[in-house]
């Protein structure tokens, strides 16, 4: 029975964050999400009955901030200055998120569970990025806001699913292996990322992509220095070739929307100077002057209204910053509660990436390069939210779920739940022979 929902579990996880970037396959993604987390609970508390299935807890420095967190996020709603909206934005943003996390820690219970996810990550990254070509190619343009949620929502889905692009060279079992075929199907991945990543006309796109390949080359000379010193080009070249690959889409989309927006009137330094997220910000400012402890009640566009009316600007609804966000809906102990979590998982991810275990460490590094591509990518937008914030929480806590096993030594071959339950038996059988007579 166990076994059954454990691949229940998998399929419908996989399911589950093949379909997340998109917007037009609502029902079947709630049909997966439903039994992804109904089977997660049922493995979950199937899990503690065995020392051989048992699920290792991610330890409090990770799950008293997490929690913290969305305690005084809950707590909020106390002073929110809309307590239905903010309702609604904890129901989806905290409620719904914490139960991916589970769903996604408890998924990835071996190598092949962790393999079968990122697969279904990367399929979901390749199938939509063909088809925002093809749009293009077919149409003449590309609306994105169709099938990929918006140019803002994608270019954040491709900077969390980056890193796990590693994974294709990476020696099993957290990786596929490598070879000439793995290695030419991750060009072409990659080929795909920067195209539609222009596509998208976003600028931070660029700097959270560099962020997240630079962590990721860093990490991994650290973490393998003897293969860095003994071929360096192999890792210098193909590193600084894509850094300089980046560097210059960035410094086109900065020419492009100089002549797009402002018809060539301005340089691209004057563009940036003149940022309406600069004015915003200032706004912003002042508004947590205001409320600096409590803030003004969860939910991302809590002051969407006064925003934009003092701004004369619908898009300048929020505060564009994912902690200067935070500060302003739940103050600051939200701010450093949130802080807090997100600074133990990149202290994690080093500590796996510090272990001698090759699996281990590799899983660190990814962690790594997620974190930093994630938090370049908001600090000129908050994508913590809705579908973004569900990738993020899915990859986090795939992640951390591997990871742990790994660490705890529980990450190897699939257990089936008889013989689990017979090593159980034999367990106790030889402690009740050992016991000392009374």
């Amino acid at each position: 029975m166990t076994d059954h929902i454990n691949r229940c579990l998998l399929a419908s996880a996989a399911a589950y964050l093949f379909l997340q970037p998109t917007n037009a396959a609502t029902f079947p993604r709630s049909v997966a999400y439903g039994v992804a987390a109904l089977c997660a609970v049922i493995a979950w508390l199937a899990a503690r009955r065995s020392a051989a299935t048992r699920i290792p807890m991610a330890g409090p420095s990770i799950l008293v901030p997490l929690f913290a967190w969305s305690a005084w996020s809950w707590a909020s709603l106390a002073w929110s200055v809309d307590p239905q909206y903010s309702l609604g934005q904890l129901e989806r943003e905290i409620g719904d998120s914490l139960l991916v996390m589970l769903v996604f820690y408890v998924a990835a219970r071996d190598a092949h569970s962790f393999r079968v996810l990122v697969t279904a990550a990367i399929a979901s990254f390749a199938f939509f990025a063909l088809l925002a070509i093809g749009m293009q190619a077919s149409q003449g343009t590309w609306d994105a806001s169709r099938y990929h949620l918006g140019v803002g929502p994608w270019s954040t889905w491709l900077v969390l699913v980056a890193p796990l692009l590693f994974a294709l060279v990476a020696p099993k079992p957290a990786g596929f292996g490598g070879g000439t075929r793995l290695a030419a199907t991750g060009l072409v991945l990659l080929a795909l990322l920067i195209v539609t990543a222009r596509m998208s006309e976003n600028r931070i796109v660029w700097i959270a992509l560099c962020a997240c390949f630079a962590t990721a080359a860093l990490a991994a000379a650290w973490r393998w220095p003897r293969s860095f010193t003994r071929t360096p080009l192999r890792w210098i070249l193909p590193a600084a070739a894509l850094l300089v690959v980046l560097g210059l889409a960035f410094y086109d989309s900065l020419v492009e929307r100089a002549d797009t927006v402002y018809q060539g009137r301005e340089s691209v330094a004057a563009t940036l100077e003149h940022d309406p997220r600069i004015v915003l910000w200032e706004h912003v400012k002042g508004r947590i002057a205001a409320r600096p402890w409590t803030g003004y009640g969860f939910g991302r566009r809590i002051l969407a209204g006064p925003l934009s009316a003092e701004l004369d600007n619908p898009l300048l609804a929020h505060a564009h910053n994912v902690f200067a966000s935070q500060w302003l809906q739940t103050g600051l102990p939200g701010l450093a509660a949130f802080a807090a979590f997100v600074g133990a998982l990149a202290l994690r991810y080093l500590r796996f990436l510090r272990s001698r275990d090759d699996t281990l460490a590799f899983v660190g590094m990814l962690g790594l390069a997620l974190v930093a591509g994630f938090l370049a990518k908001n600090q000129t937008d908050d994508f913590l939210f809705r579908s973004n914030a569900k990738e993020f929480w899915a990859m986090t806590a795939l992640l951390l779920g591997y990871g742990m096993r790994c660490e705890h030594g529980l990450a190897g071959r699939r257990v089936p739940a008889q013989a689990a339950d017979a090593a159980d038996d034999a367990r106790a059988r030889v402690s009740r022979r050992s016991d000392p007579a009374p």
